[in-house]
C-alpha cells in the first residue's frame, strides 16, 4: 500500500482495531494529520510546526502506554513476542522520528509540509492498518 490519502481524512472503517479506546487515540492521529494539511503551510511560522510536534510527542506517550497495557492485559506481549517486539520497536521509531523533527525546528530548520505529512500517513497506514 502506498502513503497516499485524500485530506482532509475522515475515519475509514478499515482503521477500526475494536477497542474504543485505540481507536479514539487513533482519531486523535488523524486529527492531526488534517490540522497539518488544512493549516500549514511551507511558509508557515515555525511555532506552529513545533506545536503540532508537540502535540505528537504528547500523543505517542499516552497512546503506546495505552496500547503496550492493552498488549500485556490480553497476552499479546506472551504469544506473539516475535510480532509483539516488532510492534513496540515501531513505536520507538515513531517516537524517535519525532523527536528528530522537533530537533531540526528547534535550530530553526524548516519541515516540508509534505514531508510531516507523508511521516504522518506513513505511519497511519502502515502501523494502524
Amino acid at each position: 500500500m502506498d502513503t497516499h490519502l485524500d485530506l482532509p481524512l475522515t475515519w475509514p472503517p478499515e482503521f477500526s482495531t475494536g477497542i474504543d479506546t485505540l481507536d479514539d487515540q487513533h482519531r486523535v492521529l488523524i486529527s492531526m494529520l488534517n490540522k497539518v494539511h488544512t493549516d500549514l503551510t511551507d511558509h508557515s511560522p515555525l511555532h506552529q510546526f513545533e506545536e503540532i510536534v508537540r502535540g505528537l510527542q504528547n500523543y505517542a506517550g499516552y497512546h503506546f502506554d495505552t496500547e503496550a497495557r492493552y498488549a500485556a492485559e490480553s497476552g499479546y506481549l506472551t504469544e506473539k513476542a516475535e510480532e509483539a517486539a516488532e510492534h513496540l520497536a515501531q513505536h520507538q521509531a515513531f517516537s524517535e522520528q519525532v523527536a528528530s523533527i522537533k530537533t531540526r525546528l528547534l535550530i530553526g530548520q524548516r519541515i516540508p509540509k509534505r514531508e510531516l505529512l507523508g511521516f504522518l500517513a506513513h505511519w497511519l497506514i502502515h502501523h494502524i492498518l
